[in-house]
């Protein structure tokens, strides 16, 4: 079969996995899509392809790898890339404040997470310094990245019958890993195309919710595709904390990329029958 040639320059991308879910799709959305590609993990970085693109994943790991994501972050520095995009969070700013949250407000985070976040940013942007090619993508919740998030958390509870307890004040704009691979895949696309090799930028949901939002949502899904008979019961929190809402605004992304935001509730469906049966066959 012949090879048609993409016209990517490089046409290929070392995606540097988080061990979750994230790695696999973002890996076939990048072949799909014509480049070649490498998933590695922080221990393999010295095999990444000389001038190649760099997508990082490895913060999106959550908070128990993230001395392999900074591990990661320091290997990169010592790589020759021709354009790196890393995956960060809404977390490197404080929450509850009622205003959108744009590229050019100072991070300030306020727990051990968010500075953890914020360390890897660091390290990449003063490489960035230099050499003009790292760009960051701060994403809102990620919440399917694997059973512990609130995606997760919510079919678990309605497999086993039990409550589940849920946010109802803080509210922030979801992410899917579907709907994040697809802003991802075009950012690299744009990258080996001309497009703009550094820089920050935010994405999330075009539409806010809070975590029991979320979850009821969840819940009517469930009961479209299963039937009534699925139960569950969601709790607000037993001690009600501050307001931690952090709002992306994404407007940069769309304009240098042409991104367009989506509503966490598109592919939701398709998203919780995944999630379902991948969380049954575990079960069984």
């Amino acid at each position: 079969m012949p090879m048609h040639h993409t016209g990517y320059l490089p046409d290929s991308v070392a995606v540097i996995g988080a061990g979750n879910a994230i790695d696999s799709v973002l890996h076939k959305g990048l072949q799909r899509v014509g480049f070649r590609t490498q998933l590695l993990t922080a221990s393999e970085i010295d095999q990444l392809r000389p001038g190649a693109l760099v997508l990082n994943a490895a913060c999106c790991g959550g908070a128990a790898h993230m001395a392999e994501a900074k591990e990661a972050c320091e290997r990169l520095l010592q790589q020759e890339f021709h354009a790196l995009l890393h995956l960060s969070s809404y977390r490197v700013f404080a929450g509850g404040q009622r205003k959108k949250l744009d590229e050019e407000d100072l991070p300030d985070p306020d727990s051990e997470s968010g500075r953890n976040w914020l360390e890897c940013e660091r390290l990449l942007l003063n490489h960035a310094e230099s050499k003009g090619n790292v760009s960051i993508l701060r994403l809102g919740w990620q919440v399917d990245r694997g059973e512990k998030a609130l995606l997760g958390r919510v079919i678990g509870g309605l497999l086993a019958g039990k409550p589940v307890r849920l946010d109802d004040t803080s509210k922030g704009s979801p992410v899917t890993v579907a709907d994040m691979s697809r802003v991802a895949v075009a950012m690299m696309q744009q990258l080996a195309s001309g497009g703009p090799v550094s820089g920050v930028y935010h994405y999330g949901a075009a539409d806010q919710c809070t975590a029991m939002e979320f979850g009821r949502e969840v819940v009517d899904r469930v009961r479209s595709l299963y039937g009534e008979e699925f139960e569950a019961e969601l709790l607000p929190l037993e001690e009600e904390r501050a307001d931690s809402s952090a709002i992306l605004s994404c407007c940069k992304v769309r304009d240098s990329f042409g991104i367009q935001q989506r509503s966490w509730r598109q592919g939701l469906t398709r998203q919780v029958e995944l999630w379902l049966e991948r969380m049954q066959q575990a079960s069984n």
